[in-house]
C-alpha cells in the first residue's frame, strides 16, 4: 500500500492551475444536510439503505474518516456543498464524494462537473505519495465512487452516465472515459421505503419530499411519533437540519411557532400555524389601510396649495374629511405643505 497522506484543503486550486476563491453561497438546507450526514452511523445507514452499493454491508463506523475539504473549480465558480469520505475495506481503499444539490434547478453538466472534481482529487492523492512507492508496478489509485443527493421539484433528467456526455462515446466502447454516478432523488424515493426504519436521514427524506409549507408541517406532525423514538443524538442531528430547513422556508413569527411545536411534540401545528398565517394578513391589511389614509392626507394637503387655497382651509378641511385634532391637522399641514 502506498504511504496514506490525507489530501490537502485547497479550497480555489483547480485541475489546470489555480482561481480566486469565490463568495461562499450560504444555503441553510445544505449546512443542515452536511451536519448530519458527518454522522458515521447516519451516512452508514443511509448508503445501506439507499444506495445499491453492495460493498457497503461489509462497513463498520470506525472504517469511515471524513476529509476536511471542499472544491473550487475555474469551471464552476461556486461554493460546492460536497462531503468527502476516506472508507477503509479491509485493505481497500475508498473515497466517497457526496456532492449535495438542495433547493436548486437541474445541473446538466454533472457528469464533466464530477468528472473534474474526481480528476482533482486523485491528482491530489497521488501528489500526496511518495514517488518511489508511486512509481511502483504495484501502486493502485483508490476508488472514487460520485454520488448525488438530489431534493429539487423536478424529477433528475441529467445524465447519469459519462460516456454519454461524450459525443457519439458509445461508438468507442471501453476507448472512452466512462464512469456512473449514484443519485437519491429525494422527492421521487417511495413513502414504503422511507418508513421501513426510523432513523434521523429516514425522517429527513420524509419531510424534505414536502413541495408546500402546508405539507412541510404535515409531515412533521406525522412523524412526531417516530421522531419520540430516535436516539438523543439523532434526535439533536434532526432538530438541527429542521432548525436550518424553517430559516429558508419561514419568517421569522412562524419559525418560533413551530420550532416551539416541535421542541414540545405537538401535533396542531398546521392549526395554530394558519392563525398566525391570518393574523399577519390581517396586519398587514391594517398597515396598508394606514399607509393609503396618510398618502390621502398629503394628496389633500398638496392639492389645497395647488390650487391657491390657504394652510388654514387645509387644516380645516383636514379635519372635516379625517376627523382629525386641530393638532394634528396643523401638524400635517405644517410636514407636507410645498416650501417656497
Amino acid at each position: 500500500m502506498p504511504e496514506e497522506k490525507r489530501l490537502e484543503n485547497t479550497a480555489g486550486t483547480t485541475a489546470g492551475g489555480t482561481a480566486e476563491t469565490p463568495e461562499k453561497v450560504n444555503n441553510p438546507h445544505d449546512k443542515g444536510y452536511k451536519r448530519v450526514l458527518k454522522n458515521r452511523r447516519v451516512l452508514l445507514h443511509m448508503l445501506r439503505k439507499y444506495t445499491d452499493f453492495a460493498w457497503v454491508k461489509d462497513i463498520r463506523e470506525e472504517d469511515i474518516e471524513f476529509e476536511d475539504k471542499e472544491f473550487v473549480t475555474d469551471y464552476f465558480h461556486t461554493y460546492e456543498s460536497d462531503l468527502i469520505c476516506r472508507i477503509r475495506r479491509g485493505e481497500q481503499e475508498i473515497y466517497l464524494f457526496l456532492l449535495m444539490e438542495l433547493q436548486s434547478g437541474m445541473d446538466f453538466t454533472m457528469p464533466f462537473r464530477l468528472l473534474v472534481y474526481m480528476v482533482n482529487l486523485w491528482e491530489q492523492y497521488f501528489r500526496n505519495v511518495p514517488e518511489d512507492k508511486r512509481v511502483l508496478k504495484e501502486f493502485r489509485l483508490p476508488m472514487v465512487v460520485p454520488m448525488v443527493l438530489y431534493n429539487g421539484k423536478e424529477g433528475w433528467t441529467a445524465l447519469r452516465r459519462f460516456r454519454d456526455y461524450l459525443r457519439d462515446g458509445d461508438m468507442f466502447g471501453e476507448y472512452g472515459v466512462n464512469f456512473e454516478y449514484a443519485l437519491i432523488d429525494v422527492r421521487r424515493l417511495a413513502e414504503e421505503l422511507i418508513l421501513s426504519s426510523n432513523t434521523v436521514i429516514d425522517n429527513i427524506f420524509y419531510l424534505d419530499r414536502a413541495k408546500e409549507k402546508e405539507d412541510f408541517l404535515r409531515a412533521v406532525e406525522e412523524m412526531m411519533d417516530r421522531v419520540a423514538e430516535l436516539p438523543a443524538d439523532e434526535k439533536n442531528l434532526l432538530e438541527t437540519w429542521f432548525a436550518n430547513v424553517l430559516e429558508g422556508k419561514f419568517g421569522e413569527k412562524e419559525q418560533a411557532f413551530i420550532r416551539e411545536c416541535f421542541r414540545k411534540g405537538e401535533k396542531k401545528m398546521i392549526s395554530g400555524f394558519e392563525q398566525i398565517v391570518n393574523e399577519e394578513r390581517e396586519n398587514a391589511r391594517q398597515e396598508g389601510a394606514v399607509s393609503e389614509r396618510a398618502r390621502g392626507m398629503q394628496i389633500l394637503i398638496e392639492s389645497c396649495r395647488k390650487f391657491g387655497q390657504t394652510m388654514e382651509t387645509a387644516v380645516e378641511t383636514l379635519i372635516q374629511n379625517y376627523s382629525l385634532s386641530p393638532e394634528d391637522a396643523q401638524a400635517l399641514v405644517a410636514r407636507y405643505w410645498p416650501k417656497k
